[in-house]
């Protein structure tokens, strides 16, 4: 799954309730809403720079912080999908690396909850979901060869499949 965006569309208040629900200091939250209020930019267009305009939403470009703080908004959002159970006895499972998540689950209908629960969470922090770059892939463990085959032999490629 990927983010329209994503970047551009964290809403600024959601950065900070993130921070909060990290239990984050009071300082260094007003640190960090001090970067963010009043930001003001320009756009230089054929060597002329429009008129300033005011910058809403979306986490700084180019701030060394910005990573962490987009990174703490997702993992947020990742927290509130209910994923008890162990490895190996959960219905579903997420991963994460910055705008791009990974949904696996047992079942299809577990998948296609997990995939809504995350797109309306997501939704209320401002990001969209990118529907042109979010892929699925679905296998049985019928489609699952035991025993791979290593294509040309000692060249270390291993192919998997019946047809291997």
């Amino acid at each position: 799954m990927d983010y329209t965006y994503a970047f551009d569309s964290v809403k600024r208040d959601k950065i900070l309730d993130s921070l909060i629900q990290y239990k984050i200091p009071p300082k260094p939250i007003r640190l960090v809403k001090l970067t963010l209020e009043n930001t003001m930019a320009k756009v230089k267009v054929n060597n002329t720079h429009t008129s300033e305009f005011r910058v809403e939403s979306r986490v700084k470009r180019g701030d060394p912080f910005s990573p962490t703080l987009f990174s703490l908004v997702i993992d947020t959002i990742l927290k509130k999908i209910d994923l008890r159970g162990n490895i190996l006895m959960r219905l579903r499972q997420l991963m994460a690396y910055a705008d791009d998540i990974l949904i696996t689950a047992s079942l299809k209908q577990s998948l296609m909850d997990t995939f809504q629960q995350l797109k309306n969470y997501s939704l209320k922090v401002g990001l969209t979901i990118n529907e042109k770059k979010t892929k699925y892939l679905m296998y049985t463990i019928k489609d699952i060869n035991p025993y791979p085959t290593v294509f040309p032999p000692g060249k270390g490629t291993v192919a998997y499949g019946s047809n291997a």
